[in-house]
């Protein structure tokens, strides 16, 4: 099967997952404490006005749900969208994951 406009892709950039900062360490750097040494996190959530960590994040790929508010999200692109109320390529951008397609 034949693509003739594939050249003239109307999208100059794409996400590279590869460029994404690891969960711990991106939680770290927005000021979350977390348990390192588990695959799952419990922390407070940022979506509510929360006192006991109630928001539990996937640490090697960022899903997370909480269990109060019941906010959730697939990845920590979901999570850093939520959390700063931007958009998808905005948070790509801000995450340093938005590159120019070759």
């Amino acid at each position: 099967m034949s693509y003739p406009n594939h050249k003239n892709r109307k999208y100059k950039f794409r996400l590279n997952k590869d460029l994404l900062p690891r969960v711990p360490e991106y939680l770290s750097e927005h000021g979350f404490e977390h348990d390192r040494s588990k695959t799952w996190s419990m922390i407070l959530c940022p979506f509510h006005d929360d006192t006991n960590p109630s928001l539990s994040i996937n640490l090697n790929i960022g899903c997370f749900n909480c269990f109060a508010c019941g906010t959730k999200g697939g990845d920590l692109i979901a999570f850093h969208m939520k959390f700063k109320k931007i958009s998808f390529i905005d948070a790509c951008k801000d995450l340093g994951a938005w590159e120019e397609c070759k």
